[in-house]
C-alpha cells in the first residue's frame, strides 16, 4: 500500500486505481474524466494534513481521525469536540479519473463537481452544492441542505435531501428518484422507454417537464397542495386529497410517473418540439 500524508499543495499521478473514495469537511472536490493515468492534485490546504492512500486499486483521500463511511454522522455539534480543528480544515482536491471509476465523495460543506462519469457515483454533503455534469451510469446524491444541480444525466438519478433543491436539465433518464422535505424538485429531462419517476416531498414544489410526445402514466397526487398537468388527466379532489392520473401519448412502453406531496405544488409540464431542455422555474 502506498501512503501520503499532505500538509502541503501536492500533484501526483498513479497507475492502476479502479475507484476513488473522498472524505473532507470544507473547501472544494473536483472530479473529470481522463484517459490518461489518474492524477490528484491538493492545494489550498489549511489545517490538519491529509491522508492519501492507494490500496488494491483504490484510491482513498481523507482524514486521519476521520476515515469512516459514517463521517457526517459524526460531524455533529455534540462530537465536535473530540476533533482537532475541525472548523478550520480546508482543502482543494482536484481528480482526473477514468470515467468508468467508481467514485465516493462525503463532505460536510465543501462543493462537489463530477463531469463525465459513466459507472457509478456517489454523493454525499450536509451543506455542499453539488453540481452533475454528462454523469451517466448510477448517481446518487444525500444531502442536509445542500443543493444540487445535474446536466444531461443519463441512467438513474437518486436524490434525498430535508432542505435541498434538486435542478436537472436535460439527458435522458431510465430511473428518477428524489425525496425532500422542504427542498424543491425541478426537472426538465427526456425519458427513456419504460422509465420510473418517483418523487416525494412534504412542503417543497415540485416541476417535472417532459417533451410533448412522451408516454407515460401518470400519478399526481397531493394532501394539500395544488397539482396542475399541461397533458390531459382525470381530476380527482377529495378532503386532504387533489389527484391527476392517467396515461400520457401512445408508446407501447411507457415510463410511470408517481410525485407524492403533502402541500407542495406539483406540475406536470410539456415541452415544445425542438425546444431546448431547461430547469423549470417552478410550479
Amino acid at each position: 500500500m502506498a501512503r501520503w500524508t499532505i500538509d502541503s499543495p501536492m500533484t501526483h499521478t498513479l497507475d492502476g486505481i479502479v475507484a476513488l473514495k473522498v472524505r473532507i469537511v470544507h473547501g472544494q472536490v473536483n472530479i473529470i474524466p481522463t484517459d490518461d493515468p489518474v492524477t490528484f492534485e491538493i492545494t489550498d490546504i489549511e489545517g490538519e494534513p491529509l491522508e492519501v492512500t492507494q490500496e488494491a486499486g483504490i484510491l482513498t483521500i481523507h482524514y486521519k481521525d476521520l476515515t469512516g463511511q459514517g463521517l457526517l454522522d459524526r460531524l455533529k455539534p455534540i462530537q465536535l469536540g473530540g476533533y482537532r480543528d475541525l472548523s478550520s480544515r480546508r482543502a482543494t482536491v482536484n481528480l482526473r479519473v477514468p470515467r468508468e471509476c467508481p467514485v465516493e465523495v462525503t463532505t460536510a460543506s465543501a462543493p462537489v463537481v463530477a463531469a463525465g462519469l459513466n459507472s457509478r457515483t456517489r454523493i454525499r454533503s450536509a451543506s455542499g452544492e453539488v453540481t452533475l455534469d454528462h454523469v451517466s451510469g448510477e448517481a446518487d446524491i444525500n444531502t442536509a441542505s445542500g443543493d444540487a444541480s445535474v446536466r444531461n444525466p443519463g441512467g438513474t438519478l437518486g436524490f434525498n435531501s430535508a432542505t435541498g433543491q434538486l435542478a436537472v436539465a436535460g439527458g435522458r433518464l431510465a430511473e428518477l428518484r428524489a425525496k425532500t422535505a422542504s427542498g424543491h424538485v425541478l426537472v426538465d429531462t427526456d425519458l427513456a422507454s419504460s422509465a420510473r419517476v418517483r418523487v416525494n416531498t412534504v412542503s417543497g414544489e415540485v416541476a417535472l417537464r417532459v417533451p410533448s410526445e412522451s408516454s407515460a402514466t401518470v400519478e399526481l397526487r397531493a394532501v394539500t397542495g395544488k397539482v396542475d398537468s399541461d397533458f390531459g388527466l382525470d381530476r380527482r379532489t377529495a378532503p386532504a386529497r387533489n389527484s391527476l392520473s392517467g396515461k400520457i401519448g401512445v408508446g407501447v412502453d411507457p415510463a410511470s410517473i408517481s410525485i407524492n406531496t403533502v402541500s407542495g405544488r406539483t406540475a406536470l409540464l410539456r415541452r415544445a418540439p425542438e425546444a431546448p431542455a431547461a430547469i423549470p422555474e417552478g410550479a
